[in-house]
């Protein structure tokens, strides 16, 4: 296979489950980079919230942040998708009732409900991440105030709940309602909103096309559902074992979990094997 676009996502995938990058897989990324394959971070995160160690690898310059609605090159963001005003009105609307735990990514940057970054373990956030919601977000008290005046400006939006069912119902009703806006989740208690096209599949296809790539010549390999649309598009996909149910069944390959360096593994078997020219 001649891949020359290698797209991965962070958390869940790349990362361990403890929220660090194993040297080994670290390794293999450069390994990767060093070849000649373009390597992309495609994560769930704002760009302000990606972790120091994976933009300071050395010849990795595209971050994928905001599950697609951004694209930066070497820290310059060059493609944004940001949500609809009127869709950002119309979600309000729909969820005025309930008092939702909001995050909101604007620009790259994340503002979060101050309940959830006084007590994050509260609201299913793994004790490993604690650190990360504090060290990457701004505190705020009324985050619906804060959607409103940032309507014009916001790279998606989301709301966390433990209950499932309102979680569910939710979703069901903004899906029937917002026909330009797209809800995906990458972690379990997660409901994210963005631009019905900002998708990780079409930024993919964004940087392919910039790259002058043929799609059939990328990679990718991710663990949620939020990644699932980019497995099926690149020219083969990969679900860590730990994948939800979604995203392994849009993978053609199946990698051993991210505790087990799933993506070092791959990266090794991709390296090996012969180019088709």
């Amino acid at each position: 296979m001649n891949i020359r676009l290698l797209a991965l996502d962070l958390d869940g995938t790349v990362l361990r489950s403890d929220n660090t990058l194993a040297p080994d897989v670290r390794q293999a990324l450069l390994n990767a980079a060093a070849s000649g394959i373009e390597v992309a971070v495609a994560s769930g995160r704002p760009f302000g919230s990606m972790p120091r160690e994976i933009l300071a690898l050395p010849d990795i310059r595209w971050v994928i942040a905001s599950n697609g609605a951004a694209i930066y090159e070497n820290g310059r963001r060059v493609h944004a998708d940001t949500l609809r005003e009127a869709d950002v009105l119309r979600v309000l609307k729909l969820t005025r009732h309930h008092d939702l735990i909001w995050e909101a990514f604007a620009e790259g940057e994340t503002c979060t409900d101050k309940r959830y970054y006084d007590n994050p373990t509260r609201y299913g956030c793994s004790a490993a991440y604690v650190s990360y919601v504090r060290g990457s977000r701004e505190a705020c008290e009324d985050m619906r105030g804060y959607i409103f005046q940032n309507r014009h400006r916001l790279d998606s939006i989301e709301f966390v709940s433990t209950d499932r069912q309102l979680r569910e119902a939710l979703w069901k009703q903004m899906e029937e309602s917002l026909d330009s806006v797209y809800i995906t989740s990458s972690s379990s208690h997660f409901v994210e909103l963005m631009n019905a096209t900002a998708t990780k599949a079409n930024a993919l296809q964004w940087l392919a096309d910039r790259l002058g790539i043929d799609i059939k010549n990328t990679a990718a390999a991710g663990n949620a559902d939020n990644d699932a649309d980019m497995l099926l598009h690149a020219g083969i996909g990969a679900a860590v074992a730990n994948g939800t149910p979604r995203c392994l069944a849009a993978a053609d390959k199946i990698l051993p979990a991210n505790d087990e360096g799933g993506v070092r593994v791959w990266i090794e078997e991709l390296l090996r094997a012969p180019l088709k020219i």
